[in-house]
């Protein structure tokens, strides 16, 4: 998630510069371009500071000192795998399905920003050959963004999804749990590792906890359930039986 964290700052910087250098050459963008660099890298910067676990970051930060009851906590496994039935796979794989459609409305809007900045910018110029010019460099800027996201969404998230539903096992971790939002979504920080949550399911009941158990599928970290130090249950994935999780 760290190497994520740098490709999306320098790609967050080469925007902002080219954005930066199309004003001053005349252009009439507005403010959604470089809300967008911004937000890109803002992003980038958060998975480079947040992609540790909370006590592999903090070795010093064990459970006992971090609030953990000593009769029941065992930091010696922190994670465990549990068996991935037909029934946990088809909530992953409902799941799936809808963060794929919304990634292809996501990617689709870009594209017509883009568009309709460079019709306005067209309008506007009464230089010759110039508001075409505008027009087609702006519509392929957004063909391009369309592209990197889906691109981007597909390769860090339907691709792991897609091995979730192919592999045998999905993960349950107990221990320390912190919640890092940033604009659009947020990086789990657990016991033992740190991912990118996929979507915004149990990002709020999450963020109230500071210790407890959570399910999550290994490679595409969809959050199946969740609960707190007395095992009460904080979020659950819809269709994903709390029972399952033993």
């Amino acid at each position: 998630m760290r190497i994520w964290g740098y490709v999306l700052l320098g790609i967050g910087v080469l925007f902002l510069v080219l954005f930066g250098l199309a004003a001053l050459g005349g252009a009439n963008l507005g403010v959604i371009p470089f809300f967008v660099s911004v937000m890109v890298i803002t992003i980038g910067w958060n998975f480079r500071t947040s992609g540790k676990g909370i006590l592999r970051a903090d070795p010093s930060a064990t459970p006992a000192a971090i609030g953990a009851q000593p009769e029941t906590a065992q930091p010696e496994v922190l994670t465990v795998e549990m068996p991935l039935t037909p029934e946990v796979a088809a909530s992953i794989a409902r799941r799936n399905a809808s963060t794929r459609r919304t990634l292809l409305y996501l990617s689709g809007g870009f594209f017509v920003i883009f568009a309709a900045i460079g019709a306005v910018s067209a309008a506007m110029d009464k230089t010759p050959g110039e508001g075409s010019t505008f027009l087609l460099a702006f519509s392929g800027l957004g063909v391009l963004c369309a592209c990197m996201i889906y691109g981007l969404s597909w390769l860090t998230k339907l691709l792991p999804v897609g091995r979730d539903l192919h592999g045998t096992t999905y993960l349950q971790t107990t221990g320390p749990v912190s919640v890092v939002p940033f604009i659009g979504g947020a990086t789990l920080r657990l016991a033992d590792r740190a991912f990118l949550m996929n979507g915004r399911g149990g990002m709020a009941e999450l963020s109230k906890l500071d210790w407890g158990r959570v399910d999550y599928s290994p490679h595409g970290h969809i959050i199946l359930g969740a609960w707190d130090r007395e095992g009460r249950s904080v979020y659950c994935l819809p269709g994903y039986r709390v029972e399952t999780s033993g």
